[in-house]
């Protein structure tokens, strides 16, 4: 496996209310290294991540779009899962801090996960070997205040009071009665996303 853990960061641009209110912008990132300015003060804080992505100024020369942030991350996760390991890649941060737009997007502008899908699915149609086939299944869930929802399936009867994740002791953790849809192809899984994302709180 190439790699365990790895933290990024990013830097979104401002959203209409902050242009309103004339925000400033308090970070600045130089390489890995993200600065956080006291307006009131000066006083600044260093933090090094893996990766720290400048994505507030298109103009930008550092300026950090989706498909850098893809062959960072995704590409990775895709390498490790092409191998056969567990992968995953979540975003943390409160609401409208750009978690959806780094993971799945916003119109030809995607994110993480659809890009991930697209290259899975060209290498699985680059597949030559009449001795390799695949099988690609699906589930998207949200975790909102502590209560995960199956947003394959709004209608689950778990959703109301929130899915029960378990350990499987061979299979490890799990998500007890979530959708599992086999999925045929990059349009077939585009489609599922927008639906799900549709379901979402």
């Amino acid at each position: 496996m190439a790699d365990n853990v790895k933290v990024a960061v990013r830097c979104r641009p401002f959203n209409q209310r902050e242009q309103d209110r004339q925000a400033k912008c308090i970070i600045s990132m130089n390489g890995q290294k993200t600065t956080i300015t006291n307006p009131e003060n000066g006083d600044s804080k260093d933090f090094t991540f893996d990766y720290s992505y400048w994505s507030h100024d298109s103009n930008d020369s550092s300026f950090a779009g989706q498909e850098a942030v893809f062959k960072d991350l995704g590409l990775g996760v895709l390498a490790n899962a092409w191998e056969g390991y567990n992968c995953s890649l979540f975003a943390y941060g409160q609401t409208g801090s750009g978690k959806s737009y780094s993971m799945v997007g916003y119109g030809e502008q995607l994110g993480i996960i659809p890009l991930v899908c697209k290259e899975m699915f060209q290498r699985i149609e680059a597949n030559d070997s009449p001795d390799v086939t695949f099988a690609v299944e699906a589930s998207m869930i949200e975790i909102y205040n502590e209560r995960v929802r199956d947003l394959f399936n709004p209608k689950n009867p778990g959703n109301a009071s929130g899915l029960k994740v378990r350990e499987h002791p061979k299979q490890g953790p799990y998500v007890d009665s979530l959708s599992t849809i086999a999925v045929r192809d990059y349009a077939h899984i585009d489609m599922l996303m927008e639906q799900g994302t549709q379901a979402r709180t």
